[in-house]
């Protein structure tokens, strides 16, 4: 009798692979009442079929001793190509020895079945196997959509207390996109340019938000010296250099969460972003690959962003003036390989650059923080009011909330 479970989501689609017809055929009368049945009669043939529908299966039925390619070598290409994490496995073969079963099953197979077999085993463990499945993609699905709730909430916090940072310097806000957004590209480049780097997705994520916080140690400037109209004086910026080690200090002496992997990552970006290849930066005159990857990316994006910048000193200069300074050494040493990411990176990052309009964070800069206040479900009615009317007393008192 079909399992009603099984009716109730529609019918599954197995593949048999066996080079018997015979063995096939018998398969296929005991699945066909509950199952669609795709049939191939071989490992060459199984993996045309993986190729085209292995979204679509839920189950293979796969024998080993099979002509041209046997199930070892089918269970080898499903690892490689990465199925065999979404598709389950059942294999059916008379051999039957410790060494055979150990193979099949360090190669991903769920269960194992002998021949004679008997057909109540076959469609009791195949309905059980598709069932452990489907119930372990609904946990994974969970718990990724937990996981990706939870980066959210994170890159939440870290844009909204960017955005005050920015309020407090007195700048239009636009910066921290434009780091974010450069770092993001150039940590893609980097990772074609350089095989031997080793640095997965996580970890440029890591990297591309925890440089939103590169200049949060600027809170602990006086603000006459942050908004000051005109060019710093040697004392000035002496104190001005000193937010690298304060902003790196704010998050080493953070009561809690100070050894997770982004604020480890914030930490090294605000202390070491003004560090140069070549030792001639600030605060600790590091030299080479002394300078974290992380901060050595951050410190381009900035220098990018400077240039390309209206400041109260000089005009702000095209795109291609900008990369033409970086990479012909007026703005200090950068490694090489970096160089060589924004030379090949430098039309995306003109493109990227385009998209983040002053339009959409000028004005509007204070109601997107007070959005993404709203939006941390974790924060009460209470303290998201108290969170907004601190905000925008801070952006008014700046001078940056008008007709807000």
């Amino acid at each position: 009798m079909a399992d009603k479970s099984l009716r109730e989501v529609g019918r599954r689609t197995v593949l048999v692979v066996d080079d018997s017809l015979l063995n096939r055929e018998m398969l296929k009368d005991i699945l066909a009442p509950d199952y669609d049945v795709l049939e191939a009669r071989d490992g060459v043939e199984a993996v045309e079929v993986l190729e085209g529908r292995a979204r679509d299966l839920s189950l293979v039925i796969l024998d080993i001793n099979m002509p041209r390619l046997d199930g070892f070598g089918v269970l080898l290409e499903m690892n490689r190509r990465g199925w065999i994490e979404r598709v389950p496995v059942v294999t059916i073969s008379a051999e039957d020895g410790p060494s055979f079963i150990e193979r099949a099953y360090s190669l991903g197979v769920t269960d194992f079945i002998g021949r004679p077999f008997h057909e109540g085993v076959v469609r009791h463990r195949v309905r059980n196997t598709i069932r452990l499945y489907q119930k372990q993609n609904e946990l994974l699905a969970l718990v990724t959509s937990q996981m990706v709730e939870r980066e959210r909430q994170s890159n939440l916090m870290v844009s909204i207390l960017a955005h005050i940072v920015e309020f407090h310097n007195g700048e239009s806000g636009l910066h921290v996109e434009h780091i974010a957004t450069m770092v993001g590209t150039i940590l893609s480049h980097l990772r074609l340019l350089d095989p031997d780097l080793v640095l997965d997705p996580s970890e440029a994520a890591c990297i591309t938000m925890a440089s939103a916080l590169h200049d949060i140690g600027k809170i602990a400037v006086p603000s006459r010296i942050i908004n000051k109209p005109g060019r710093l004086t040697e004392e000035e910026f002496a104190v001005m250099r000193t937010h690298s080690a304060r902003g790196a200090e704010m998050l080493e002496s953070l009561p809690f969460a100070k050894d997770e992997p982004l604020v480890r990552c914030a930490r090294d970006i605000c202390r070491w972003h003004h560090e140069r290849w070549d030792g001639g930066g600030y605060p600790d005159g590091l030299v080479g690959d002394q300078i974290p990857l992380s901060a050595q990316v951050v410190a381009l994006a900035d220098v990018y962003d400077a240039l390309t910048s209206e400041r109260v000193y000089k005009p702000a200069y095209d795109h291609d003036t900008a990369v033409r300074m970086i990479l012909g050494g007026e703005c200090g040493a950068f490694n090489p390989v970096l160089l060589a990411c924004l030379e090949e990176a430098a039309d995306e990052i003109r493109r990227e650059m385009g998209r983040c309009s002053a339009e959409t964070v000028g004005r509007a800069g204070i109601q997107t923080v007070i959005s993404q206040i709203e939006n941390i479900d974790e924060l009460s009615r209470s303290d998201k009011e108290s969170m907004v009317s601190d905000v925008v007393s801070m952006a008014r008192a700046m001078g940056t909330a008008a007709g807000t």
